[in-house]
C-alpha cells in the first residue's frame, strides 16, 4: 500500500489512542504539536513513545507542508481540539480529504457556530457574544430570558460554564472568563452568553467521510449544574434517536464536517433538538474499552476503520450500531480541595457488580479539587452489565458512599 503514513495533530486525550490502532494497519505515525504552548493538561495524556516523528509546528507552514508530503502523509487527523484549525489547513495545502479551513472558524467558534445553524434555519440558541460586562448585561436585560448560561467561545470540559438566574449573577461569570486563559490554553478576549435551553441533554459521536456521517454513539447525559452525573450509552433505535440522528446530521454538514470524527452536544427540548456546541473531533476523556465493551467499537476505532477501510466503514453509514450490554459513566464529584492521604476507590467499587473500570482518580500524595467541571473531578466509574436495574443500584450505592466519604480521606487546603 502507497503512502502508509498518517499525521495526527495534537494527540492529546481520547486522540492519543489513535496511533496504536494506526499501527495495527503498519502505518507509520507522525504527530504535529500544534504550538509550544499546549496546556499541561493536555501535555500529560501524551504517549511520546507511539509515533515514528514527533514535530512542533511554529509558523513554518510551508517547511511542514513539505515534510509531511515528503514522508508521503494520506491522512491527517485532529487528535484533540486545539488540533482542528491547523488539521484543515495541512489537509487543504497537502491536497488530502479534510474539512474546509474557509469554515473552520465555525467548527471552533461556539457563536459562529449556532450564527451558521440561524442562517441555514437549523434550530439553534439565542446568543450574544461580548468583550465587556456591561455589553454582556445590557443584551441579557433586553432579551429578558433568564436563565442564562455564560461561557468561553472556544474552551472545552465545561470550563468556566456558568448558569446566570439574574444580573448579578452574570456579572460575575463574565468577571471569571473575560480576558483569562481557559482549559484548551486561549485568551478569553469575550464571552458567550446564550439562553438555558431546557430538557433533556445528550451527546452524539459521530464519523464522517465525503460529507456522509455515521453516528456511532448517542448518550444520554444527565447533568447537575453543568456538572456530569450519569452518562448512560443509549441503543441506537427509538423516537428520540432518530430525531437526535436526523438533527445531528444537519448540523454537521452546515458545519461543514466532511471527513473525520465529531462530538456533538444537544438539548432535546420542547421544540425537537437544539444544539449546544460540536467539536471536529473525537469525544474528549473516554474509556474506550469500556465502550467496546458494550457495542463493539468506538469512537477510536471507527475514527480508523474510515480512514484505512473505508469501504467497510461506508457500511456503517445507515446500519448504526448495537448495544449489547448496558454501559454508563459516572464523574464522582469531590467537595473539597486538597492532598489524598487515602484512597479507597477501587477497594469500594469491586464491591460492585457491575463496576468496570475507574480511571482519572488522584493517587495518595496528589492534589484533588472541588470538582467545578469535567477538569477537576477525581474519578470516571464505567459500569457494565446487562441489567440496567442493577446498574441502578450499584450508582445509588457509589453516591451513598461518596456522601460518606468513603474514597478518600483528605488534607484539606487552607
Amino acid at each position: 500500500m502507497k503512502n502508509q503514513s498518517v499525521c495526527i495533530v495534537d494527540a492529546f486525550s481520547t486522540g492519543a489512542a489513535l496511533a496504536p490502532q494506526f499501527k495495527q494497519h503498519n502505518y507509520k505515525i507522525v504527530h504535529v504539536q500544534s504550538s509550544k504552548a499546549i496546556v499541561k493538561d493536555l501535555l500529560d495524556t501524551f504517549r511520546e513513545d507511539d509515533f515514528d516523528e514527533l514535530l512542533v509546528f511554529e509558523d513554518n507552514l510551508s517547511d511542514l507542508t513539505q515534510h509531511l508530503r515528503n514522508m508521503g502523509v494520506s491522512h491527517i487527523i485532529a487528535g484533540t481540539e486545539t488540533g482542528v484549525s491547523l488539521s484543515d489547513i495541512l489537509s487543504e495545502k497537502l491536497d488530502l480529504a479534510g474539512n474546509s479551513p474557509k469554515t473552520s472558524i465555525i467548527r471552533r467558534n461556539k457563536y459562529e457556530m449556532h450564527e451558521a445553524l440561524k442562517k441555514h434555519n437549523i434550530a439553534h440558541a439565542r446568543q450574544g457574544y461580548f468583550q465587556s460586562i456591561d455589553e454582556a448585561t445590557k443584551w441579557a436585560y433586553e432579551q429578558g430570558i433568564w436563565p442564562l448560561v455564560a461561557k468561553p467561545l472556544d474552551s472545552a470540559g465545561s470550563d468556566s460554564v456558568s448558569f446566570c438566574s439574574n444580573i448579578e449573577e452574570l456579572k460575575k461569570a463574565c468577571s471569571l472568563i473575560l480576558n483569562r486563559e481557559n482549559k484548551l490554553g486561549f485568551k478569553n478576549e469575550g464571552v458567550l452568553v446564550q439562553e438555558c435551553l431546557k430538557g433533556q441533554q445528550y451527546f452524539v459521536n459521530a464519523v464522517s467521510i465525503d460529507g456522509e456521517h455515521a453516528i456511532t454513539e448517542i448518550w444520554k447525559d444527565k447533568r447537575n449544574q453543568g456538572i456530569c452525573d450519569i452518562e448512560e450509552l443509549l441503543s441506537y433505535e427509538g423516537k428520540e434517536q432518530k430525531d437526535i440522528i436526523e438533527y445531528v446530521r444537519s448540523v454537521l454538514t452546515c458545519l461543514g464536517i466532511e471527513q473525520g470524527p465529531s462530538h456533538t452536544e444537544l438539548m432535546y427540548t420542547e421544540q425537537g433538538p437544539i444544539l449546544i456546541e460540536s467539536g471536529a473531533r473525537m469525544m474528549g476523556t473516554i474509556l474506550e474499552d469500556a465502550v467496546i465493551s458494550a457495542i463493539g467499537d468506538s469512537h477510536v476505532t471507527t475514527t480508523v476503520e474510515r480512514y484505512v477501510q473505508p469501504e467497510k466503514f461506508r457500511n456503517r453509514l445507515m446500519q448504526g450500531y448495537q448495544l449489547n450490554k448496558n454501559l454508563f459513566c459516572i464523574t464522582l464529584v469531590s467537595n473539597e480541595t486538597g492532598t489524598v492521604l487515602e484512597n479507597h476507590v477501587v477497594e469500594r467499587l469491586q464491591e460492585l457488580d457491575s463496576f468496570y473500570k475507574v480511571f482519572h482518580t488522584p493517587q495518595v500524595g496528589e492534589k484533588i479539587y472541588k470538582t467545578v467541571d469535567l477538569f477537576t473531578n477525581p474519578g470516571i466509574i464505567y459500569l457494565l452489565h446487562d441489567s440496567q436495574e442493577q446498574i441502578y443500584k450499584d450508582y445509588k450505592e457509589i453516591r451513598r458512599l461518596e456522601a460518606e466519604g468513603a474514597f478518600f480521606r483528605v488534607e484539606c487546603s487552607i
